[in-house]
């Protein structure tokens, strides 16, 4: 049997299930695990996803590595190292250049790693090197991107990512950029690339069509598998090579009951939708973040139970938006928070009170579905872009069968809680 048409590792949950409601717009079958030890399904796409984008040092080493094995033995022909599409990371915390190391220790002799993190259709664009964002109607450059600037763990104040790359790779990388769309040279460019000596090389990518010409170079390309960094963009530009066009018919896209949303996002966009979700008349249960505090944990747990039970949608958050007060406690971290917040969607979900759940935070989320204990997910039905609603297809039986919209935190509308709950896909 041959090996998937692509495997991915995912340095965060959220940024794994926009790959897999691209893979599954495409007419592609994906499926995502959180521990690959019980083995991958037999999918178009597989992917693990990881916690790699909170780690660092021994940690984050440990994580890619556990991820990024099982699939090299899965024998896809593209690897896909996820990051997110604003490409936020640092030489300490989630290190994109390190997880580039990590990959040319797993499949040694690869040569140059392309990195193509744009994404068009989210308004994420790479252009001679440096990264753009589009933020309401506006495309900044990274360093100057309203939310990546201050994000809270790894602000972004450089805009080329070959200069990012380069604090963050060991030695003197060898990071190229490609040339514009257009040339008339892309594939013997690539090739010369590919045959470098340096450790990866950055790919412009402003359109679509761009990023269709990378995944041509990548599906012919002669490694074994072939790999690349990069976003959500590039699975759908796989997706429109390899797929049938045809997504599997949606499921319901609105919830059945009350729901529950928990963020450990401290995004200004996410910290914009719980403030519209508790104008609609959500209750709003605040989260202890800091270290300890279980008394307080334990609190938040009742009133979320007690909300739920009166049949009211729920969002528990531990910050709103990055100037709230509480981002200050000491001991916080995206592994502890992120537990918390898994531990209350799990009493919720095992106790019966609803079988819908937001989970917002792109460094959080991964460690709350491990503290809830689910093991598979695969896509429902597409929602709102980079967020789709997911089924728990593996795991303790209470919670299989739950549906989650894994929200990263910058993705979605402000009234994105709302939609869900009403039932309205967009």
């Amino acid at each position: 049997m041959s090996g998937p048409v692509v495997g991915f590792f995912a340095d965060d949950l959220t940024g794994a299930s926009d790959v897999l409601v691209q893979a599954h717009g495409g007419g592609l079958s994906a499926a995502l695990v959180l521990d690959p030890a019980g083995g991958l399904p037999d999918t178009d796409v597989v992917g693990v996803a990881g916690t790699a984008r909170s780690l660092a040092g021994d940690e984050l080493d440990a994580a890619v590595r556990a991820g990024v094995a099982p699939l090299v033995a899965a024998a896809p022909q593209v690897l896909l190292y996820k990051v997110c599409s604003t490409f936020d990371s640092s030489a300490t915390v989630g290190s994109i250049g390190r997880g580039i190391e990590l990959l040319h220790e797993a499949v040694p002799g690869h040569g140059p790693v392309p990195v193509a993190p744009a994404q068009p259709s989210a308004g994420r664009h790479t252009a001679f090197g440096n990264h753009f964002g589009r933020s309401g109607d506006a495309v900044h450059r990274l360093d100057r991107h309203p939310v990546m600037s201050r994000h809270p763990v790894t602000p972004m104040h450089e805009a080329d990512l070959r200069r990012v790359l380069a604090g963050q790779l060991t030695g003197a990388p060898d990071v190229a950029l490609l040339d514009l769309p257009g040339h008339a040279g892309f594939d013997g460019h690539w090739a010369r690339l590919r045959a470098g000596h340096g450790p990866a090389f950055v790919v412009d990518a402003v359109t679509d069509e761009d990023l269709d010409r990378v995944a041509a170079a990548l599906l012919a390309d002669p490694a074994a598998p072939s790999l690349v960094v990069g976003s959500g963009g590039i699975m759908a530009a796989l997706a429109r090579r390899r797929g049938s066009g045809a997504p599997p018919g949606d499921g319901d896209r609105g919830a059945t009951g009350p729901v529950l949303a928990v963020s450990a996002s401290a995004s200004a966009v996410t910290g914009d939708q719980i403030d519209d979700a508790l104008g609609r008349g959500w209750t709003g249960v605040p989260v202890p973040a800091g270290a300890g505090q279980q008394d307080a944990e334990a609190r938040a747990g009742d009133a979320v139970t007690a909300a739920l039970r009166r049949g009211e949608d729920v969002v528990a958050y531990t910050v709103r938006g990055p100037d709230d007060p509480a981002l200050r406690h000491d001991g916080a971290d995206p592994a502890a928070t992120g537990a918390r917040i898994g531990r209350l969607a799990a009493a919720a979900v095992t106790g019966g009170l609803t079988g819908d759940v937001v989970v917002c935070g792109g460094d959080t989320s991964g460690h709350a579905l491990v503290a809830m204990g689910a093991r598979e997910l695969r896509v429902v039905a597409p929602f709102v872009p980079l967020a789709p609603v997911c089924r728990v297809t593996d795991g303790p039986q209470a919670l299989t069968g739950c549906r989650l919209v894994l929200k990263g935190g910058q993705a979605g509308p402000p009234d994105v809680l709302h939609r869900f709950a009403a039932g309205r896909p967009r």
